[in-house]
């Protein structure tokens, strides 16, 4: 199942639309401040969840309520984010495909937390990502393909998670080639600004986490 996760990042109305439109969601969570930027575009949450501290759509989760939509409603003093919150949900309710979105602007210690709950989705063997306008960022714990005609993105950036190294790495079908590497803290920026050269890219590695970065310099739909 296709899930669409807003949150409260920052988060352009007319990409959100499109992107929307694009992914064609089986269902879609409103994260807080989220809430504010579905109602904006005019698109009704399936779920809405948070601690409200930086809504200003409380009218409106009082209508949902009303018809008996579902709210869920946390302390804002909490151990969890309300980003953690909306992925387990989408990963309980049996999402396959989870696209974030309004969760790599503004708060940087955000954005890192938004990028280690995406090892929820990994546990759970769901294809999850966030997304915005020049960035769609994953987590890959083995070995995978890229197919150049089905990544629009200029380049692609591999990055250790956490304090992991990334061992045995070996890219073909780029700009910059590697064989049997070591992706690490040390030597993070080895796997920056890569570009796609054959039809297939193959990654193949043993040991770690990778986070990988597809980007470009401008917005990227897709």
């Amino acid at each position: 199942m296709k899930t669409l996760i807003v949150g409260g990042g920052e988060l352009d109305i007319a990409f959100l639309l499109r992107y929307t439109g694009f992914f064609q969601p089986d269902l879609v969570i409103a994260a807080d401040r989220g809430m504010d930027y579905l109602l904006e575009a005019g698109i009704a949450p399936d779920l809405i969840l948070g601690d409200y501290d930086s809504t200003s759509a409380s009218e409106q989760i009082r209508e949902f309520r009303r018809r008996g939509l579902p709210v869920r409603t946390y302390p804002c003093e909490k151990d969890f984010s309300d980003m953690e919150s909306a992925i387990r949900e989408a990963v309980r309710l049996g999402g396959t495909k989870i696209r974030i979105l309004g969760a790599c602007g503004g708060r940087l210690d955000h954005f890192l937390a938004n990028l280690a709950d995406l090892r929820i989705a990994l546990r759970a063997g769901c294809d999850a990502a966030l997304v915005n306008e020049r960035n769609f960022i994953f987590l890959a714990d083995h070995s995978f393909v890229l197919e150049k005609k089905r990544t629009p993105w200029t380049y692609v950036s591999f990055l250790p998670m956490g304090s992991e190294s990334v061992e045995h790495i070996t890219l073909r079908g780029f700009k910059y080639p590697l064989t049997d590497g070591t992706l690490s803290q040390g030597a993070a920026s080895l796997g920056i600004s890569n570009e796609i050269t054959e039809e297939r890219a193959e990654v193949s590695f043993r040991d770690g986490i990778l986070i990988v970065v597809l980007s470009a310099d401008e917005t990227v739909v897709g």
